[in-house]
This record gives C-alpha cells, sequence and structure tokens, in this order.
C-alpha cells in the first residue's frame, strides 16, 4: 500500500467581521405627517433602543477558500508511494502556491517532484525508475486573461510495458523467447520533455490555448523481446509494423478551445471542462519517418449530491500518421499521458497494455470531502471516492483489424481512493483498482495502485 507522509508547511488567513447598524443610529424619517413624534418627559432619559439580534453566520462549507489574503502557502512531503507499474517510489515533492489579489486558484503556483523506484526485477529489486519534474502555473497576467504554464521533466524507465498493437495484444511470453527473463514485455524508456503552453480567456468560461513542446526520446529494446521481435517485422504493404526504436527528436505544436466552468481547479463540486486540441509531432532525423497528427475531445462534468461529487470523463483521442511505438498507448495534444491504462487513464490496467491510433475512455468518481483537522497550524482536509474506469482501444482506422479482436473489448478498472489536501491548493491522491488485465498479470496482486498530485480530472 502506498502512503504519502506530510511534512512542514506555512500558512495564514486572515477573517472579515460584519458590523450590524443599530435602529436607533438610523436617520430620523421625515415628511410623515401620520406619525406624531413621541413626547419624552425632559427630566427623564429616554429608554435606550435594543439593536436587533444578529443571525449566527452561517457553517462554513468543507473547503475553506480565501483568494484576496495575500500569503504563500508551501506544501512538502517525503513520498512514500508508487504505482503496481513502477513498483515502490520514494522521493520528495514540493508545490509552492501564492495567494492574492483575489486571483483564482491562486497567483501562481510551483511544483517540483524528484523520485525513483524500486521494483522486484528479473534479477532482484532494482532502480525501476527515475523521474524529474518541475512546472509553473501563472494564471492572473493581463488582467486575469492570460495564463502561462512552462513545464520540464525527465524520465527513465528500465521496465516500461509493450504487449504488441492493438486492442487484443497477448499478455504471454512467446514459447521460443531467448532474451533476459522477465523482459518479453518490457523495453527501457528515457525521455526529456520541455513545453510551454499558454492559455488566453476570450470570454466567460471559453478560452483558447495551445503549446509549444521538444521531446528526446531514446528507446531501447531489450534482445528478443515483443518490442524487438516486432521492430524487425514488415506489414504487407512493406511498411514497419513499428516506429520510433531509435533516438529521436520530437518538436511538436499544439492548438485548441477550452469551456471552463468549474468552480474550483483543486476540488471541483459543480461546471464542466471541456476541451478540443489538435498537434503536429515531427521526428528528426526525418530519415526514422515519424510524423503524425493528433486530435483529441475531452469532456467532464461535475455534479453536487448533497456532501458528495459525481464526477465524469469522456476522452476520444485521434492519432493520424506515422506514429511511434510509444505514442500509440499515450493520448493528449497538449499533454501525452497513458490512455488504457496507467493513473490518468484506465486504472488497474498496465501502462502500455493496449495501443492504437484510435483511443476512446471514460471515467466515473463519486467524490466527497470527509473532515478538517489542524496540524501544527497547518490546515488539512481528507476526503476519498470511490471509480470506474473503462475504455479501449483501434489500431487504425478499418476498424477491422484481427489484432483488435471480435466484441466489445472494453478493459476496465474499479475500486476507490484517499484524497489529502494541504491547505488551499496542493491535493494529494492514493488510487487503487482491481482489473482483469492487473490479475492476469500478477494474480497475487489483482490491483493497480497509485500515488498522484491532484485529482484525476
Amino acid at each position: 500500500m502506498a502512503l504519502a507522509l506530510p511534512g512542514l508547511a506555512a500558512a495564514c488567513a486572515l477573517h472579515s467581521f460584519a458590523s450590524v447598524a443599530r435602529a436607533d443610529d438610523a436617520p430620523p424619517r421625515t415628511g410623515d405627517a401620520s406619525v406624531a413624534p413621541a413626547e419624552v418627559p425632559p427630566d427623564t432619559a429616554a429608554a435606550p433602543v435594543a439593536a436587533p439580534k444578529a443571525r449566527p453566520p452561517k457553517k462554513p462549507p468543507i473547503l475553506d477558500t480565501d483568494y484576496v489574503t495575500a500569503r504563500y502557502e508551501p506544501a512538502g512531503i517525503p513520498l512514500l508511494g508508487g504505482s503496481s507499474d513502477t513498483g515502490f517510489q520514494f522521493g520528495a515533492v514540493g508545490t509552492l502556491s501564492h495567494f492574492a489579489d483575489g486571483i483564482k486558484p491562486y497567483a501562481w503556483n510551483m511544483d517540483l517532484v524528484l523520485t525513483a523506484s524500486v521494483k522486484e526485477g528479473p534479477t532482484g529489486a532494482e532502480i525501476a525508475q527515475e523521474s524529474f519534474l518541475w512546472n509553473d502555473d501563472i494564471p492572473g497576467l493581463m488582467g486575469g486573461k492570460l495564463r502561462l504554464n512552462p513545464q520540464v521533466s525527465y524520465q527513465r524507465t528500465i521496465n516500461m510495458g509493450y504487449y504488441g498493437l492493438g486492442n487484443a495484444s497477448p499478455s504471454g511470453v512467446a514459447t521460443n523467447y531467448t532474451g533476459p527473463t522477465g523482459r518479453y514485455t518490457e523495453w527501457l524508456s528515457s525521455i526529456a520533455h520541455a513545453t510551454f503552453q499558454p492559455r488566453y480567456t476570450l470570454t466567460g468560461p471559453w478560452s483558447l490555448t495551445g503549446a509549444v513542446g521538444y521531446r528526446y526520446a531514446n528507446p531501447t529494446a531489450y534482445a528478443d523481446s515483443k518490442l524487438a521481435r516486432d521492430a524487425v517485422t514488415k506489414n504487407p504493404d512493406g511498411s514497419p509494423v513499428v516506429r520510433g526504436l531509435q533516438a529521436l527528436s520530437l518538436p511538436q505544436l499544439a492548438f485548441g478551445g477550452i469551456y471552463d466552468s468549474r468552480d474550483s481547479e483543486v476540488f471541483t463540486r459543480s461546471g464542466a471542462y471541456n476541451q478540443v486540441a489538435v498537434s503536429y509531432t515531427q521526428g528528426v532525423p526525418t530519415a526514422a519517418d515519424v510524423r503524425y497528427g493528433e486530435a483529441q475531445f475531452f469532456l467532464s462534468v461535475f455534479r453536487p449530491l448533497g456532501p458528495f461529487v459525481l464526477a465524469g470523463r469522456v476522452v476520444a483521442d485521434f492519432e493520424l500518421g506515422n506514429v511511434p511505438f510509444y505514442d500509440l498507448a499515450q493520448s493528449g495534444p497538449l499533454g501525452q499521458t497513458a490512455a488504457i491504462g496507467g493513473s490518468a487513464g484506465v486504472r488497474g490496467v498496465p501502462v502500455g497494455r493496449y495501443s492504437g491510433e484510435i483511443k476512446i475512455y471514460g471515467n466515473a468518481e463519486l467524490r466527497a470531502m470527509f473532515f478538517k483537522f489542524n496540524v501544527l497550524r497547518q490546515k488539512f482536509t481528507i476526503g476519498g471516492d470511490a471509480l470506474f474506469d473503462t475504455g479501449r482501444s483501434w489500431l487504425d482506422y478499418s476498424f477491422k483489424s484481427p489484432l483488435d479482436g471480435s466484441g466489445a473489448g472494453l478493459k476496465y478498472g474499479a475500486g476507490g481512493g484517499l484524497y489529502v489536501l494541504w491547505g488551499q491548493a496542493a491535493i494529494f491522491r492514493i488510487d487503487v483498482a482491481y482489473s482483469p488485465d492487473a490479475a492476469a498479470e500478477n494474480p497475487s496482486f489483482p490491483v493497480g495502485f497509485y500515488v498522484e498530485d491532484g485529482t484525476m480530472f
């Protein structure tokens, strides 16, 4: 089980008080002949007029928000967690939020993540993943119209999954496999990524967005693995089964539109977030013949149900062109995330388990924040969710590939999670999801578990 341990942060709050006007402070009424002034004996003091009783203040909601008081809210945790894909993760997560001038959800926020993970490998425990992430979010520019989000990351994973292409890829090991034990469905991923994403508000909830990005990918196939075999196999038309198994620079340009009516970006109770985006990626050197376009439709809605929130999302992602094999398992013109598998797609399904040019998946969660408490003058809120994810992929636009299998072909994961909100803007979650695909990979532990920053959507 994963566990995130809170560290020490600083926060402060400013409370406002409303004054109640006394009745005898009101100006006298004039011009009303029907009302005669009361006579007071000259030697008798007037009786004081009692002020009306003030109504008791309404009970505040479980989540307190203050966007006006200028302050910094740092939050940092030694991270003990990880996922079923990369194993036991350790490191540190730090976030610094600045609140001021009524800017929502903050004047700016900066995150820094440094982690490594250990997982049992073919020869014993091994460092499965090393990662670094720096992210900055500045929403209050040009009178709140412009929002900037630069990000830099690096990740090296030695057990990234590749099971073949299509929605019906098998999970077993080939009987004639001669490569390293336990590496048949794995490959070594090394990716550095830098992106700059502006967002400009047009009116109300409508905004335009885009991204300029650069990735350097240097994948390595293990000897005689499924990836190594597919890399030397040709389709009937002579084209390669997989592309991208070499060092590549991948510059990208993206553009999109957003409708965002959420009441909060940290823990949403009502509203919607919908996005349509397209992108183009060109592989360099061009001799690698990697280039493709991508379009994504992202629809999410949030509805309060008493103390609970019903949250739903549907994502449809379409890639067209010569796509590198690792992007066939990902989705997102404005930021690549795992699709049919992993903590951002269908939880419980291993990352890289299913891939194709078309990916459609959905998520449903019943969320709630339960109670608040203070530790060393820091505010914490505990919550949780019940979750269900499902989706599938198609290898190509014929929708008839034998690699996709027959029938509905839906993959799914179901489970629940825990939320920890630190202060007003730093939220962490732990999700656990059962999936038949997790059971097929590891019958003794048939769930996926994930420790992440923020809600899933």
